[in-house]
């Protein structure tokens, strides 16, 4: 009897095997600014597991910072975290100096905030902030603003994650639940 239970679930457990193991590659999609103003769309929606980062370096302009960078998050993606961090040099150093620096990311088709950085603190002539938040399928931007005193580096990285799924381990002891059920229920009947 357990012979025959086991021959037939050997398909499902083969089936269940391979849809884990079939898990997409992340990817990174960067934008590299080298102006203050400036505006990218990026081309592919971002799934869980991939990386859009926002690379700022600024080296022929001073003053106000205005950058956007829309995108398109897939159905696959329930969360986002990641951080930005600045350079900050002193106001009587060379060094690059950017100042008064606001990042947000905005819902496109509602105008809604979403989240903003939550500053972090200084460490060694850099500012860090960090992100986290729930997120939604759809069409978003982030928005970057400040000022540029001198050089302006800037480096934002979002990770985009999926909504909690049970992990592997728990799909192995459902199936193996599922059986001792099927098991069950077949030795009430005989």
């Amino acid at each position: 009897m357990t012979h025959l239970l086991m021959r037939r679930l050997a398909p499902l457990a083969v089936l269940a095997a391979a849809a884990l193991a079939t898990q997409a590659q992340a990817a990174t999609q960067a934008v590299q600014f080298n102006v203050l103003n400036a505006t990218a769309t990026l081309p592919a929606p971002l799934l869980a597991g991939d990386s859009l980062v926002l690379d700022t370096l600024v080296t022929t302009q001073t003053g106000a910072l205005l950058q956007t960078i829309n995108f398109t998050v897939g159905a696959s993606v329930g969360n986002l975290g990641g951080q930005a961090v600045w350079e900050i040099d002193t106001a009587t150093g060379t060094g690059p100096r950017l100042i008064g620096v606001n990042i947000d990311i905005f819902n496109n088709s509602t105008n809604a905030l979403v989240t903003s950085d939550v500053f972090a603190g200084t460490l060694g002539g850099f500012a860090v902030s960090t992100f986290a938040s729930a997120i939604a399928p759809g069409s978003y931007r982030l928005v970057a603003t400040g000022t540029g005193v001198r050089d302006s580096v800037l480096d934002v990285t979002l990770n985009f994650t999926a909504a909690v799924v049970p992990e592997p381990a728990t799909y192995a002891m459902m199936l193996a639940g599922l059986g001792l059920a099927g098991l069950m229920a077949r030795r009430r009947r005989g």
